[in-house]
């Protein structure tokens, strides 16, 4: 279970760990959701699992979110009952038989009728018929994001997040910085300390961070064509450098897991150990939380030769086993879970006491953007600059091309050294 720990809200063991494991607000068996009692009598509840690899920012395990969700769902909904589980030690990127999403999505013991999963998925999940279509997207989803929903121009995920990579830094001039190598240089710049942290290690960071740099330097046009080997050489001459920036006295904790697990990258970066920080945006509610008053400058990540941002897509997908009433109910939730308040209460931590920093999650619908609170908030606005022309990763062949292309790329780069 402490491997789940490091999970991302985009893509396993990338650098968005939680710091406490979570627990659903309501009776579980092994991490598993479990039937209870219907709150309306005669009525089956609409059972979700929602994607648990995001900031705790209450750290309660998430119970302050399940309870909000749930109560504002039923209230606005008082005959549909809702039992929602948010927990990391599901494993939502099991595609084994038998496994996680095998038994979520099937029709045995603890099976659900909704759940929330990375759509880099979404491409193994259609071909294994554990996922149902979907009607037309609400109008205001990233068209990225909406590509990234759909497998043969068929809808079969709602979409929530998005998760990008970033630089923070705590000078102005990283603004003007344009590609990898002149990234390295103005962090060199700014005083000895480590140039650039962050977690590069694991079977599916490394080679989408590498995927990150190939984007930044060919284009992000043809990325599904770089999820194999060969490594490119003009993405390595630029990603090289930054990643082994990280090392110190033989070892490189960027690389070598010291940093995949808890909030060491992010407190080194706010407290004036390393000079820059990479990882997705809500690795902000870390490094605000290990320096209160700190307000870094952030750029999307120019990993490569260039800076073309790329994007992972969370999405909710139906059980295709939950049909009629059942169908109607879950497209009820996820109507819920995509309205402007829904996002607002989960982005901006209001589950959490008063003060609590926002969780800085990056949402799919463009309205998020434009309303008071992101439009009042001073990092919202400049992660929209970048993210509404982001280009999102593929939706097919990962999760077995990484297992290839993750360690031509540890060796491309000489080890975990």
């Amino acid at each position: 279970m402490a491997l789940l720990l490091s999970l991302s809200a985009c893509v396993a063991t990338a650098p968005r760990p939680a710091p406490l494991p979570a627990v659903a607000a309501g009776p579980v068996q092994a991490g598993r959701p479990v039937p209870i009692a219907p709150a309306v009598p005669g009525v089956p509840p609409v059972t979700a699992v929602l994607f648990p690899y995001i900031p705790d920012a209450a750290h309660d395990h998430f119970k302050a979110l399940t309870l909000a969700l749930t109560q504002q769902f039923e209230a606005a909904n008082p005959m549909i009952p809702v039992r929602i589980t948010i927990a990391p030690d599901l494993d939502l990127y099991d595609l084994q038989p038998g496994g996680e999403l095998a038994t979520l999505l099937g029709t045995g013991a603890g099976s659900v009728d909704v759940v929330e999963l990375d759509a880099l998925l979404l491409g193994d999940l259609v071909k294994l018929h554990w996922v149902q279509p979907l009607p037309a997207l609400a109008a205001g989803i990233l068209p990225a994001a909406a590509q990234a929903a759909s497998v043969d121009n068929q809808v079969y995920g709602i979409p929530t997040y998005l998760c990008s990579n970033v630089v923070y830094a705590h000078d102005k001039g990283l603004a003007r910085v344009g590609d990898g190598p002149a990234l390295l240089e103005f962090l060199t710049s700014l005083g000895p300390a480590t140039p650039l942290v962050g977690d590069y290690s694991g079977s599916w960071t490394l080679p989408s961070l590498y995927l990150d740099a190939w984007a930044d330097t060919q284009g992000a046009g043809g990325l599904g064509g770089a999820y194999l080997p060969p490594v490119d050489a003009s993405t390595l001459s630029s990603f090289r450098p930054l990643v082994r920036s990280c090392a110190s006295g033989g070892t490189n904790p960027c690389l070598n897991g010291t940093y995949a697990h808890g909030t060491g990258a992010e407190t080194a970066f706010a407290t004036g150990r390393a000079n820059g920080f990479v990882g997705y945006t809500e690795r902000l509610f870390y490094i605000l939380s290990a320096a209160t008053q700190t307000q870094p400058t952030v750029i999307s990540a120019p990993l490569g030769r260039g800076t073309h941002p790329v994007m992972f897509v969370d999405v909710l997908v139906v059980n295709p086993n939950c049909t009629g009433s059942c169908f109607v109910d879950a497209l009820t939730f996820i109507s819920f879970m995509s309205q402007l308040g829904t996002r607002n209460l989960i982005a901006f931590s209001q589950d959490a006491p008063p003060g609590t920093f926002p969780r800085y999650l990056l949402q799919a619908n463009g309205a998020f953007y434009s309303g008071s609170l992101a439009q009042q908030d001073p990092f919202y606005p400049r992660f929209w600059d970048f993210i509404q022309n982001a280009v999102a990763f593929p939706n097919q062949g990962f999760p077995q091309d990484r297992l290839v292309l993750g360690p031509a790329v540890k060796k491309a780069l000489g080890g975990d050294r």
